[in-house]
């Protein structure tokens, strides 16, 4: 038993199947199927190296149970057809020391067919509005077989437990949650009816298996909207009536279609959210309970756990930011996982891509294409910039067996991106950023701060190769009167240099920075608004997010003024154009929050040296840390 975390690294059942410790990935949908919605070689190197890398049962995404729930992204295994891929890849986490379980699925009304979709009742899901097929009494009992047939096919192709999807709003919660379900036949109405479809897929499974193979149902404790839904009294009744029904473990979670921040949490929401309602079924039921929802570290792994509240933990994007989570932990390494800072840039916003992946990790979903391999011609690189795109950079070039020595012009690394971290909730994004910062020295980078690149000191080097990574300045536009009131950018009041004094601010762009930036001041007491030339910049933004940003501003009566353009700033306020009529609004103070520029003066410098060069990050274009690492990881893998 490891003295670190003994309850998260200790071994423990589910049913009959012992796993090593108590670390479970769970279903996440890659969509990297490909049109023969069976198992491919990516998605089984995917699965192997988390297996690699110590986790104890990895629960395979979603596999559709029937031809009525194809959507085109996700497994099937409604067939026998699909049974070779499917025990390749058993095969492949078996090889690497894990066990593996699937997850039987139907989407119900919650997915896009090429079809009616099929589901409990006839009224649309809220989000999609697609009218679904309301099943028959006939086609329901027809859907039971089908869970059951598919887990027979899983216990075929080797999988060590069976998951069944019961949570998040598809097909077998629209049945459980009244606000879905109108039904008047014997699965429809009171309580015990609406939980009687789910009831039966488990026992339906539980008879028609072989080996006794346990079942793993994954379940909503409450559904996490505002009006309806399920409540975690019922929620609790739920959960007694699967055990009841033959259930072996209990994955607890909440969300659905219509809060899908629940269901994938994005920075904002705290870690370990469902700790508490994990807690409250555990008192009910006598089977292992899983607690998902952001378990980042051994520490939380290990409290939740501890604490009573779980048996298990379910560790998802934290395994996608760093697949030897565990091994790391049991190692006593644990200050080097790579941190899940919640950003859902590169996992759940490059879904419909079918390219999941991390904006700390590129190298996940693409585990060979990707894959950091030792050079044969090591060489002396000079990277310029200590910003994400030099440090992972500099990062990968040395571990691939470079001399590397990296410039940064300031007293410390991180680059906008520390600045990024004192934005409302993004503390961990400072703390990544700076983890970057270690790594790139215990790869063995030669770092030296409050040096500043000149054609000097480079030639003093003397590099073989050089990578600018130089980063951006914040962009303020030219507008008459700027002298009239007190202005600053962004980073002034993510930086504290100059915290602003006054009272109402005129914030100027209304994208990601300049919600945040309205935020910090509203939130120390300033009446803000925000001036946006964009006809909208709510309905672009991530939609995990989005409803958090209008509750926001809500709560902060945040002013967001769209289609409105800054012409000049005059003595006590600003004069607008709104959609071709000029108006004046009172503030004591402007903010610019309209962007950044590359630095392009570096670039300038470096390419009258004669000496052969890469330019990554903002360097490039000023965009995301996703467009900042990505890039530069690629150079550094290929110099």
């Amino acid at each position: 038993m490891s003295k670190l975390y003994p309850n998260f690294l200790s071994p423990a059942k589910i049913g009959k199947v012992e796993l090593k410790n108590r670390c479970i990935m769970p279903p996440m949908g890659t969509h990297r199927v490909g049109s023969d919605l069976k198992v491919n070689q990516v998605i089984i190197d995917y699965h192997k190296r988390r297996a690699e890398g110590g986790c104890a049962l990895n629960v395979v995404e979603v596999a559709c149970v029937h031809p009525s729930g194809v959507t085109g992204a996700d497994l099937g295994i409604f067939d026998d057809s699909f049974i070779p891929s499917l025990r390749e890849l058993v095969d492949g986490i078996h090889q690497a020391g894990g066990k593996a379980a699937i997850q039987l699925w139907h989407g119900g009304r919650q997915i896009f067919t090429k079809g009616q979709p099929w589901s409990s009742t006839d009224i649309p899901c809220p989000k999609l509005q697609i009218p679904p097929h309301k099943m028959t009494t006939e086609e329901v009992y027809e859907m039971i077989e089908a869970f059951g047939d598919a887990a027979v096919r899983a216990e075929k192709a080797g999988f060590d437990v069976i998951g069944v999807h019961a949570a998040h709003g598809y097909l077998i919660d629209q049945f459980v949650n009244e606000y879905s379900n109108n039904r008047d036949d014997e699965f429809g109405g009171s309580f015990e009816n609406r939980v009687r479809f789910g009831v039966e897929v488990i026992k339906n499974i539980k008879k028609k298996l072989k080996k006794d193979t346990p079942i793993l149902v994954r379940m909503n404790a409450e559904e996490g909207v505002e009006e309806g839904g399920l409540k975690l009294d019922e929620g609790i009744k739920v959960a007694i009536a699967y055990e009841k029904a033959g259930a072996d473990a209990l994955d607890i979670s909440q969300g659905c279609n219509s809060a899908m921040a629940i269901s994938t949490p994005p920075y904002f929401l705290k870690t370990a959210f469902n700790e508490d309602n994990c807690r409250e079924i555990k008192k009910h039921v006598s089977i292992p309970v899983i607690c998902p929802g952001r378990i980042i570290s051994p520490e939380i792994a290990e409290e939740v756990i501890s604490s009573g509240a779980a048996d298990f933990v379910d560790v998802g994007r934290a395994q996608l930011a760093d697949p030897d989570f565990v091994k790391k932990a049991e190692e006593g390494r644990a200050d080097e996982i790579t941190l899940c800072v919640g950003c859902t840039q590169a996992c759940f916003s490059r879904i419909m891509k079918g390219d999941v992946s991390c904006i700390f990790n590129p190298q996940t979903g693409h585990e060979i294409d990707r894959k950091i391999e030792a050079t044969t011609n090591p060489k002396k690189i000079l990277v310029i910039g200590g910003g994400p795109a030099g440090l992972e950079a500099s990062r990968v070039a040395a571990l691939r067996g470079h001399k590397v020595i990296l410039f940064e012009k300031t007293r410390r690394l991180g680059g906008q991106y520390i600045l990024a971290g004192a934005a409302p909730h993004k503390s961990i994004l400072a703390d990544a950023v700076s983890q970057m910062g270690v790594k790139a020295a215990s790869a063995g980078v030669d770092i030296r701060l409050a040096t500043e690149a000149n054609p000097e000191n480079i030639k003093e080097i003397n590099p073989d190769e050089i990578i600018v990574c130089a980063g951006s300045s914040p962009f303020i536009p030219p507008v008459a009167g700027m002298d009239k009131l007190k202005t600053y950018v962004a980073h002034d009041i993510l930086d504290f240099k100059d915290f602003v004094k006054e009272e109402k601010i005129a914030v100027i762009g209304g994208g990601l920075v300049g919600q945040e930036i309205a935020e910090v001041l509203a939130e120390n007491g300033k009446d803000v608004f925000i001036v946006e030339m964009l006809d909208d910049v709510i309905g672009v933004i991530d939609i995990l997010i989005r409803k958090h940003t209008v509750d926001t501003f809500n709560r902060l009566n945040i002013d967001l003024l769209t289609s409105t353009a800054l012409k000049e700033i005059v003595e006590d306020g600003i004069i607008v154009s709104q959609k071709g009529e000029e108006r004046k609004l009172d503030a004591d103070a402007v903010v610019f929050a309209v962007g950044s520029r590359a630095n392009k003066d570096v670039v300038d410098m470096v390419d009258k040296l004669n000496i052969p060069y890469h330019v990554a990050g903002d360097a490039v274009k000023a965009s995301k840390i996703l467009d900042a690492i990505w890039p530069a990881n690629e150079i550094a893998r290929t110099i």
